[in-house]
């Protein structure tokens, strides 16, 4: 353990002023609270060091490794430090990958005859329905996440929390050319491409039957999907819903259909 005494220590100039920074060009991102902290530690990214408040410094010691530092401060010092009042009373710094992996990397270590689970989100603009969206696919065993160039960062600060550090321990990648890979992710990858719609003509999701291989596309959260990414799916299923709601948060409804994906009608 190493103490912290002043904010001003630039041994933990990363943790200043959160609010204020994206990180994202700094090549580093941050987990916060203990939970978040330690499956950063169980994950395969390297981790800069552990910012722990004084009350949590002992049981962390047992888990922080030999390698990476572990800062330790008081409270209120803390909350100086990272711009807004913490309770959480852990942070942890991670290193970003130097290259973000393209759906082509990612899809390729998968063989074509082996079953697959995938989430395809083109524009979810909020980190919060990100994070929510990543924690509900960390827990039915979805095997990737396909993001488009519009999607929110997953490892910003706010989409850890909110997945519960699910962020860190499932596989996404992100796309460029966003069209084409959806058409590619049927002809090439012989996955079945299923858009998620509020609409009442679609197949009701609890009638459809899903095949070993299938991705589930879900929509921005006020726009849904745009009429050419519809276009490319292979069918389209809803929720229905008793009035009057005729619609729910993506991160709900992400949850939703990813338990059917996992959990078939015929073994439920």
């Amino acid at each position: 353990m190493e103490w912290i005494h002043s904010i001003d220590d630039p041994r933990i100039a990363a943790y200043r002023n959160l609010p204020d920074r994206t990180l994202r060009g700094e090549n580093i991102f941050i987990a916060e609270g203990k939970l978040a902290a330690v499956r950063l530690l169980e994950s395969s990214y390297p981790v800069e060091s552990v910012l722990a408040a004084e009350p949590h410094a002992a049981e962390m010691a047992q888990i922080v490794p030999d390698r990476t530092p572990l800062y330790v401060a008081s409270d209120e010092l803390i909350q100086q430090i990272v711009g807004y009042p913490f309770h959480r009373g852990v942070l942890a710094l991670g290193r970003r990958p130097s290259q973000t992996p393209t759906w082509s990397s990612v899809l390729d270590s998968f063989s074509l005859t082996q079953p697959l689970r995938l989430v395809v989100l083109p524009s979810v603009n909020q980190a919060e329905n990100l994070g929510l969206i990543f924690r509900s696919a960390a827990a039915f065993g979805i095997d990737a996440l396909l993001l488009g160039p519009q999607t929110v960062d997953p490892l910003s600060r706010r989409a850890i929390r909110l997945s519960m550090g699910g962020v860190l321990h499932i596989r996404w990648a992100r796309s460029e050319n966003f069209l084409h890979d959806v058409q590619q992710l049927g002809r090439r990858w012989q996955v079945l491409r299923a858009a998620a719609v509020v609409d009442s003509s679609a197949i009701p999701l609890q009638e459809f039957s899903w095949p070993p291989r299938a991705a589930v596309l879900l929509g921005h959260e006020f726009e849904g999907l745009p009429p050419d990414v519809q276009r490319l799916c292979d069918v389209r299923l809803t929720i229905p819903m008793h009035p009057p709601m005729d619609s729910l948060n993506v991160g709900v409804a992400a949850g939703i259909f990813l338990y059917c994906m996992s959990y078939p009608k015929q073994s439920r």
